[in-house]
């Protein structure tokens, strides 16, 4: 299975940080589905051209995570409960359009791509969870 994850080198963000919260993003749009199998590490480390060690740490991490299941033997599987229900289009959609507006205004403001990803994840970790 071809996953289309593209990690960008020159960010300060981590390969392996960027390649987890894509897997996340894929499984929340229904592009991975519960049941799907995963590529090999080693696989997607040549597919992705980095160490098949950093697959086999995000691959471990979602795993404690519960997104991903390893079956011995046979292979690495997005979990069943991982998400039962994607992402609706119209949330979807109306997240893109937010994050663009928050783009551009970032490059108005010459935030770079690396202080955008800083404010997000810190606001992430200070706003509660809402259910719903």
């Amino acid at each position: 299975m071809d996953i289309p994850i593209q990690l960008d080198k020159q960010t300060g963000v981590p390969l392996y940080v960027q390649m987890e919260q894509q897997i996340q993003v894929l499984i929340h749009r229904g592009v991975l589905k519960a049941g799907d199998l995963m590529p090999t590490a080693r696989a997607l480390a040549v597919a992705l051209e980095i160490n098949s060690n950093t697959v086999a740490r995000v691959y471990r991490d979602l795993q404690q995570a519960g997104l991903l299941v390893l079956k011995r033997g046979i292979g690495t599987f997005v979990a069943e409960g991982a998400m039962t229900q994607p992402l609706k289009p119209a949330n979807l959609s109306a997240l893109e359009e937010r994050i663009t507006e928050l783009v551009h205004l970032s490059r108005r403001s010459a935030i770079t791509r690396a202080e955008l990803l800083q404010l997000v994840e810190a606001r992430w970790k200070e706003v509660p969870d809402v259910a719903g």
